[in-house]
């Protein structure tokens, strides 16, 4: 694996963060030998930093069809670009016929938890044996289901994968964005749990996460449920890590509310969603340590995390500090 190696989503994805990894990435503390990123969607945050050796990464997201597309960019690459070339989308019937297939046929039996454990837990010579095993249960109407999901994720609004959106798609476009996220993903551990069950099983005090959860009130456009219940369980879990937590919701009062003894920054993006020009909608980033010394940085990294053309230069502005002491874990000298 090359050592600084970034990459792009390679499919649109609804609350997308790729324009923001400069606003996000250098408020992230340094020295951390393991990463997680809980509700991982297009994965845009875990792409778009470099690469470092020998530290943990784990992308997980609770819709199976999510977590196995993943797993076939990056192990099986070849099959599914073949499989690709065969599900041409030239109209609004075949969308819904697509997507309805994928919601009347079971999902993958792909063997993602026992594929980050062997990684985390093993050898690594215990891990390359098992992970050849394990990588051997795949089948092949895995990647035929994760070319139908691309397919209808590419061609849908915004990546919402509910409206079609009528543009062409060529498939050339895309074979570099894929082909560059596969050598990214690799050595990435890719896991189908719920957000609790991945926290819990790579947390440590050298473990930073990052969650980006479905936002308040706006749950519905996910295809996984996400009730008011589990805000507040993931608040609850999140209280309770031992590594530091760095989080994105929108900004709204029942947000600042619940993350009130958590630091709070905002800032403002163009609003994508909506009709009106020059609409904005305003962003929360929240952590469990002090961003003050990382916004004191912030100017002199923001070129490490800058793609040209792709970012919004929002400015970062801490709102809230909590008024309770949060359990922080931080590396010596960090």
């Amino acid at each position: 694996m090359k050592q600084g190696l970034t990459a792009k989503p390679y499919f649109p994805w609804i609350g997308g963060k790729e324009r923001y990894i400069p606003i996000i990435c250098p408020i992230f503390p340094s020295g951390m030998h393991r990463y997680g990123e809980h509700f991982g969607g297009s994965g845009s945050i875990l792409l778009g930093q470099p690469r470092v050796r020998g530290r943990v990464e784990v992308y997980n997201d609770y819709d199976a069809d999510l977590a196995n597309l993943f797993l076939c960019v990056r192990d099986r690459l070849t099959a599914l670009l073949r499989e690709l070339r065969y599900l041409p989308l030239h109209s609004e019937a075949e969308f819904h016929a697509l997507r309805w297939a994928l919601s009347h046929e079971g999902p993958p039996d792909f063997t993602a938890d026992e594929m980050a454990v062997a990684r985390i837990m093993l050898t690594p010579e215990q891990s390359r044996e098992a992970q050849t095993i394990l990588a051997g249960r795949a089948k092949l109407w895995d990647v035929r289901r994760a070319a139908a999901y691309y397919t209808v994720c590419r061609r849908s609004f915004n990546g919402t994968r509910t409206s079609f959106a009528i543009r062409p798609t060529n498939l050339e476009n895309f074979l570099g964005l894929m082909e560059r996220a596969s050598r990214r993903l690799q050595d990435v551990a890719v896991t189908n749990r719920d957000f609790e069950a991945s926290i819990r099983t790579i947390d440590s005090p050298d473990t930073l996460h990052y969650c980006d959860p479905p936002y308040f009130r706006t749950e519905k456009m996910y295809a996984a449920a996400f009730s008011l219940e589990y805000h507040y369980r993931l608040h609850d879990v999140l209280r309770e890590c031992k590594g530091p937590r760095v989080i994105s919701y929108n900004d709204c009062d029942f947000t600042r509310e619940l993350y009130d003894d958590f630091y709070i920054m905002r800032f403002e993006r163009p609003n994508s969603m909506s009709q009106k020009k020059d609409a904005v909608f305003e962003e929360l980033v929240i952590t469990s340590y002090d961003p003050k010394p990382m916004l004191a940085q912030r100017t002199r990294q923001f070129n490490m995390f800058e793609q040209e053309g792709d970012c919004e230069k929002g400015e970062l502005v801490l709102v809230h500090e909590p008024r309770r002491t949060i359990r922080v874990a931080m590396p010596e000298g960090k």
